[in-house]
This record gives C-alpha cells, structure tokens and sequence, in this order.
C-alpha cells in the first residue's frame, strides 16, 4: 500500500517531468525576454532621445515591480492554482509588449513595459520553481536545474534572435513579434500545470509550534533575511552586466551584433551551470556553492575593469555565466530547504521581492554612473563590493543554521 508520505516523485513522476518541461518553457521565454532589454536598450534611447539613466530607469522599475506583485501571484498561486495565475500572466506579458510596440514617450513605455509587461512576468520565477520543488523530493536539485536552465536557454537563443528582428525590421515590429510569442509559448505550458496528488502529505521543516502562521514563522527567522541580503547584493552585480555588457562593448568599438553574442555565451554556460548546480549543491553543500558564485562574481567585475578586447570579453561572459547560472537554482534549493514547499511561491514571492530591490539598484546605478563619468568602471567597482557583501551574509547564514541545529538539539 502507498504510504501517504511518500515523496511526490515516487507517487506520480511521469507528470513531475511533464510539469518541468512546461516550467523550463515559462521560465526560457520570460527570462530570455526580460535579457533582450540589453539589445532595445540603444536603439529606444536613440530613437526617443533617452540618456542611460533615464533608459536602465523603465528597466529596473519593471524589475522591481515584477518582484513586488511576485508577492502577490505567489500568494495567488498557492490559494487558486499555478493554472489560473500563469494563465493570466501570459495574457499580460503578450499584451505589454503588443502595447509597447506603439510608444512614443516615456511614461508610455513605463506604463506598458514597467506595469502591465512586468506584471506578467511577476508570477514565472516563483510558481515555476516552487511547483517542481512540490513535485520532487530527492532529485529536486536536478529538477530545479533543469527548469532554471529554461533561463539560460533564453538568454542564448532568444537575446541574438531578437537582436536580428531588430536589425531587420525595427524596435517596434520586434516588440509585436515578441509579444505574439509570449502569448502563445506561456498560455499552453500553463494549462499543464498542477500540484502532485500527494503534496498535502508531503513532511515538511518544522518552522514554529503547531498552528502558527509558517509565513509569519519563516519571515521571523533571521536565515530567510540573511538569504535575502546575500542575493539582493548578489543581484545588484548581475543585473549591472546583464543589460549593461552589450553598451559596454559597443562603447569600446565592438560590433553591435557581436557584443550580442556576449549575452549569448552568457546563456550557454548559465545553462550547463544551472543544470549541475543544484546536484553539486547537494554534494558539497548549499553554504560552499553560494561562496563559489559570489567569489566567480566578483572576479568578473575586476575582469571588466580591463577588458576591451573580443576575445576578453568572451572570457568574462564564460565567467560571469558560472554564477549568473548557479544562483537562480540556489534560491529556491535554500527557501525549499529551511521552510518547506507548502508556502514556498508565497515565500519566494517575498524574499523575490528584496532580491529584486538588489537587482533594479544595480541596472539603474550603472547607467547613472557612466551618464555622469562617461564609465563603466564605478559600477564595476561597486559591483565587486557587493559580492563580497554577499559572501559576508553566506558566512553569517551558515552560523545562523548550525546555532538553530544546536538549539533544537538540546
């Protein structure tokens, strides 16, 4: 007879697999779309007579309104169904880029990109990696890799595609293309999704005294804060050279279609990062994998510093693709691992959001930074500084855990 605490996996794995494969779409046409920001951004602020402040400004409040309304899709999905909230977002990313198509001023572009654009991705990261988390218990590192690869996949096909409907037709006609795409390729993966039959008996981490609040619990405990802070600081560096690596490189007199393949290369090792990742988190521990990426972070950004050449900024995308891979796996593997799956798109909702703060800081600063010295090189700078923040908070996360091991122990 079935045991009733079985892990998902061995109760329905057929569908676990389905249900990555329609999540590692989700997450490969929000993600590969959020990443072609970099190659709209020149010919927007050309065309409109934008500066760079005022350019990376829509960008990072679209990324921090995704990651706040994140909150409330997670909160959505984990009360009505993944279904029904990807559903509706998928609606909402086709119908902000359709939208986008016909700007001409500022607040416009804020409206249909920042708003209803960024509402419609809100709910991809969280719900598309918590419901694998929900569907697998001791292959949930690989599971998780392989629907965070979806992103890397994104960023390697999707980037250097749009950058040649770009340049073959304009920003516009490839802004309706993109939105027809996304309204497509998020509807139907959407109608596959669903928890597995046995997630209601599924044991879970003992966060408090029974009957208490596990999100109230969880936002309480100094290690969700302490997850938080490391990739908020985490965050702020990548953003910087994700939309900021292809100006960079046409700033020093690379060939536009070339420093988009930088982005590309980017994608391809953030791929083989995110599928190994979380299978060698598990080997060598969640605390180790975190200091490597941080450490791989900032090298990038003293790499930047001196790079001008083709060939070194291939090195540096190879680089930067080793974390800017292995954090977005090690996210949830660090929420699912400490407070459990039943609250967990709620939670990632949240902690997404203070994340996020990291990531729409550090696309903006770069771009005020180089309108006010004509360089790169005071975001890079801060940069680093940030991911030795965050390998500060790994260290004082670490702590936190083996304090409440002890604790529970006595």
């Amino acid at each position: 007879m079935q045991s009733k605490t079985a892990p998902p996996e061995t109760a329905q794995p057929p569908y676990g697999w389905i249900i990555v494969a329609a999540c590692a779409l989700m997450i490969f046409i929000t993600y590969g779309l959020i990443y072609c920001y970099s190659v709209f951004f020149k010919p927007l602020a050309e065309a409109f007579q934008w500066d760079r402040s005022s350019t990376s400004m829509i960008y990072s409040l679209a990324v921090l309104i995704r990651a706040f309304t994140g909150i409330g899709t997670g909160w959505l999905a984990d009360k009505y169904g993944a279904r029904k909230i990807m559903f509706v977002c998928g609606l909402l990313m086709a119908a902000g880029y359709l939208l986008s198509s016909r700007i001409s001023l500022l607040w416009e572009f804020f409206l249909t990109y920042a708003v209803i654009e960024a509402i419609g991705m809100s709910g991809t990261w969280g719900i598309c990696t918590t419901l694998p988390s929900r569907w697998f218990d001791r292959n949930r590192g690989l599971a998780l890799g392989i629907v965070t690869a979806g992103s890397g996949f994104g960023t390697l096909l999707i980037v250097p595609a749009v950058e040649r409907l770009v340049n073959a037709f304009d920003w516009s006609q490839a802004f309706v293309i993109c939105g027809i795409a996304a309204g497509v390729l998020m509807v139907v993966p959407a109608l596959f999704l669903k928890n597995p039959p046995h997630y209601a008996a599924a044991p879970e981490p003992t966060l408090g005294p029974p009957g208490g609040n596990p999100v109230a619990i969880a936002l309480r405990d100094s290690r969700m804060w302490l997850i938080i802070v490391a990739f908020l600081f985490f965050f702020f560096g990548v953003q910087i050279v994700i939309i900021h690596i292809v100006n960079y490189a046409t700033d020093v007199g690379i060939d536009p279609l070339v420093a988009a393949t930088f982005v590309s290369v980017i994608g391809l090792v953030s791929i083989f990062s995110r599928l190994f990742t979380g299978v060698i988190a598990e080997k060598i521990g969640l605390y180790l994998s975190l200091a490597i990426t941080c450490v791989a972070l900032a090298a990038v950004f003293v790499l930047l510093m001196f790079t001008r050449s083709v060939w070194a900024f291939y090195f540096c995308a190879v680089i930067f693709g080793i974390p800017y891979g292995g954090e977005t796996t090690l996210i949830p593997l660090a929420i699912g691992r400490f407070f459990g799956t039943r609250h967990m798109t709620t939670l990632m909702g949240i902690g997404l959001f203070g994340i996020n703060i990291g990531g729409a800081s550090g696309a903006w600063l770069a771009g005020w930074v180089f309108d006010k010295t004509e360089s790169y090189n005071g975001a890079f700078i801060a940069g680093a500084v940030c991911a030795a923040i965050s390998i500060t908070a790994v260290l004082l996360l670490k702590r936190q855990d083996e304090l409440r091991k002890i604790k529970i122990g006595r």
